[in-house]
């Protein structure tokens, strides 16, 4: 497949992004914390004959670099990112935004800033609020960091809300967050002290704006997302479908490739 690799040096960012095939219409992904753009790999691989599929890390996660400034990287700054990402790599008027976990509330926002960018989105485990669940895993995850424990972090996460990953997938995690630099993980820290004081994702994001025909999918084992809100926010989008997969867990196509297919069929229709 034809690959073009290149970077958008935005501000204090350098960001890496790639971009896959050769189709006209433009699938954009978006990570979740500290996932990088490997995590899509099996998603290129189903829509790349039929769409371009690009991949690009945020700041403080993967290849991206900070070139100035805190570790730290705000909101703003990072639907930022995700509107230059669009604006370098559409080739079609308006594209389609595929987002995994925090990614979604990134590309919720961007659909609701600029409507008139976003064709289509899939927004899988969509968290409209923090959990009681979250902010658990939140608290003993700032007491591993603070006590020097990081690599506690990452079985921290697999017991709480990745018990259903294949093994090959919770040891590429183990070995991700072995390899995080230093601000890296403070990029990390400062993200969960965002999340554990955001009340609902209204207060940041005006839903009610997007225009964009959108597909929620949540898994039934989630351990750390309540159904219930995510109806509630979905209700709130003009355009949108709520489908909950039986047997999935938070990270949906990473533990069922057949998931694909659903988001397949979301876009041919």
């Amino acid at each position: 497949m034809k690959t073009v690799k290149g970077e958008l040096e935005l501000g204090r960012f350098l960001v890496p992004y790639r971009i896959y095939g050769e189709a006209e219409k433009t699938i954009i992904c978006i990570s979740g914390a500290k996932q990088t753009m490997a995590a899509w790999r099996s998603f290129v691989s189903h829509f790349v004959d039929d769409y371009s599929v690009v991949v690009f890390d945020l700041p403080g996660q993967g290849r991206a670099t900070i070139l100035s400034g805190a570790p730290g990287i705000s909101f703003d700054e990072q639907v930022d990112v995700l509107h230059n990402i669009v604006k370098e790599t559409n080739r079609n008027g308006t594209v389609i935004l595929a987002a995994a976990s925090w990614g979604t509330i990134i590309a919720t926002a961007l659909a609701a800033r600029h409507p008139e960018l976003i064709d289509k989105m899939i927004l899988g485990s969509f968290g409209a609020k923090p959990s009681k669940e979250v902010i658990e895993v939140i608290r003993e995850g700032q007491k591993l960091f603070d006590s020097n424990k990081i690599d506690d972090l990452a079985p921290l996460m697999i017991e709480k809300f990745g018990q259903h990953l294949p093994e090959t997938h919770k040891k590429q995690m183990i070995e991700q967050f072995r390899g995080m630099s230093q601000e890296q993980f403070l990029s990390f820290y400062e993200h969960c002290e965002f999340v554990e004081q955001a009340s609902d994702i209204g207060d940041f994001v005006e839903l009610d704006k997007i225009t964009a025909s959108t597909l929620i999918l949540s898994g039934e084992y989630d351990a750390i997302l309540d159904p219930v809100d995510i109806k509630e926010a979905s209700a709130r989008i003009p355009d949108c479908e709520f489908k909950m997969i039986p047997g999935a867990g938070h990270f949906l196509h990473w533990e069922q490739a057949d998931i694909l297919h659903t988001y397949s069929e979301f876009l041919a229709r």
